[in-house]
């Protein structure tokens, strides 16, 4: 009970401590330079013929108004760069009496990076507020955001302060601190607070021909649910310049996962040897491969740019929970690649970053592409994943296409799941494989109005009870920008799948009507 009690006037003073830290940042002079308040309003009117995305014989159809005011904050000062972009939606339905919608729900984006005190201390913050789906099998988020069913609303944040020292051309030495918190408000998913230590000595400039870098990482997770658990890890690794363009690296350490197994390993040394070739600017290769304690280990990231596309694949193994991921989410992100599209023809990086903003803005692409789903567990699971895009860019159109295939198996006891998926469900996340793709197309037929088609599908399935689901998004959608801070749209959208935990069919078909407005 003492330790109880020490923990909540810990946190206690921590939640008081945080806040101060970040208003004392936001007071500093270089913090007050250039922040820009956007106000921004949305109205939406929809036509669904099945508003709660409902089995075939349930499903209801009803007009939904949606109103949602929200804001966009920047800063671009030389000690202070934050964003944060954040959205209330309601929802009004034609029936009040209608189940399974929501009638309102938050978005929320924040990221701060500061200079607290020059080359010595520096602070990053972030936070997010956001849907997210329980379950790989069940009903996905495709823009339906009324629809209660299979997803949750999860709130995570961030901080991080750091030291930072170089040691002349010689070395440079890297101390950090970050607390993070998880709650999803969602039976059977623990909501967790998390601290991490890491520590990184590597070598500088003067080291041309052999680099060299060690590690040191200690994370501490508590849980509501699951047990308390750590991961450390200590690594060395070291890098050989066998030319301008191309490296040999390696790498070597010890792992030690602090979870509950069915006997089999949580620790052990790990290697791994690989290259890293860039022949150009605009073309970079990286590979390795090796072993951990879980078994061989592998990645891959190629990229190659030119003027009118850029192609990207990636593949990665790791030991993770989903705490981590909705923490960092692995998205293949949009503006990443517009991004590197743009870079041609933008070479300054804060004018093309706006440039992209403005450009989503403008045609509603969504801010990410297919990915695997990050469902609800409390298991540390081993994630294998496949990523693969491409974008071309032409006077008037844009075109990107992804794809993915992502495995994840559950490492720790499926009994920390019990309460998540009930008793006679407990194998359907002990073993799963997605795979999906997407396209999405832009024409620009004139300066104001375009044209957005796009493809989403992907295919789930448990592979400990053979049970599979599918999701499928198709949408149509015109837009018009009346004046700079007034934009509209009409789109129409079908939705398809099915579930295997009810084993059913599922499908949507909408019109939606909007106005955008900023002042």
């Amino acid at each position: 009970m003492t330790t109880i009690m020490a923990k909540r006037r810990f946190g206690r003073r921590r939640a008081v401590v945080v806040p101060a830290a970040l208003a004392a940042l936001l007071a500093a002079p270089g913090a007050r330079a250039e922040w820009r308040f956007t106000p921004t309003v949305d109205l939406r009117e929809t036509y669904t013929d099945n508003v709660a995305l409902s089995r075939a014989e349930d499903a209801r159809s009803r007009f939904v108004t949606e109103l949602t005011p929200g804001f966009t904050l920047l800063n671009r000062g030389p000690r202070l760069k934050a964003s944060a972009n954040y959205q209330l939606h309601y929802y009004a339905f034609d029936d009040d009496g209608v189940e399974g919608v929501r009638h309102a729900q938050s978005q929320l984006r924040t990221d701060v990076r500061a200079t607290v005190v020059d080359d010595l201390l520096f602070f990053d913050a972030d936070g997010a507020i956001g849907q997210q789906p329980v379950s790989a099998f069940g009903p996905q988020v495709n823009g339906n955001g009324y629809a209660s069913a299979n997803r949750a609303n999860v709130k995570t944040w961030r901080v991080s302060p750091y030291l930072l020292h170089r040691f002349g051309n010689s070395a440079t030495a890297a101390v950090r601190y970050t607390h993070d918190s998880v709650d999803a408000g969602r039976t059977g998913f623990g909501d967790s607070t998390g601290d991490v230590l890491t520590m990184n000595l590597n070598s500088g400039r003067t080291f041309r021909r052999l680099g060299w870098g060690l590690q040191y990482s200690h994370q501490r997770v508590d849980d509501s649910i699951a047990p308390e658990s750590s991961v450390k890890m200590v690594s060395a690794n070291t890098r050989y310049r066998l030319g301008a363009d191309f490296n040999l690296t390696a790498s070597a350490g010890y792992d030690e996962y602090d979870y509950q197994s069915e006997g089999e390993p949580t620790k052990g040394r790990f290697w791994q040897g690989g290259i890293e070739w860039t022949p150009s600017p605009r073309t970079s290769l990286v590979a390795g491969a090796g072993k951990r304690y879980y078994g061989n280990t592998y990645n891959l990231q190629a990229l190659h740019r030119s003027r009118r596309s850029v192609w990207s694949i990636n593949y990665s193994d790791s030991v993770t929970t989903t705490r981590s991921q909705l923490l960092l989410p692995a998205t293949i992100d949009t503006a990443t690649m517009l991004d590197r599209l743009f870079t041609a023809q933008i070479p300054d990086a804060v004018a093309r970053a706006q440039a992209v903003d403005a450009y989503i803005r403008a045609t509603g692409l969504p801010a990410a592409l297919a990915d695997s789903i990050n469902y609800f567990s409390n298991r540390f699971i081993l994630q294998k994943q496949l990523q693969a895009s491409v974008a071309f860019n032409t006077a008037r159109t844009t075109l990107i296409v992804s794809a993915f295939d992502s495995r994840r198996e559950g490492l720790s006891l499926i009994q920390t799941d019990s309460l998540l998926t009930g008793p006679a469900s407990a194998r359907l996340n002990d073993d799963t494989t997605q795979r999906g793709g997407s396209a999405m197309w832009n024409l620009r037929l004139t300066s104001r109005s375009a044209v957005n088609a796009s493809w989403i599908s992907s295919r789930q399935e448990s592979n400990g009870t053979g049970l599979a689901s599918k999701n499928t998004a198709l949408r149509l959608a015109v837009t018009r920008q009346f004046s700079p801070k007034v934009r509209g749209a009409f789109e129409a959208r079908r939705v398809s799948g099915t579930t295997a935990d009810q084993a059913a069919s599922y499908r949507e078909n909408a019109v939606t009507a909007s106005l955008s407005l900023q002042f």
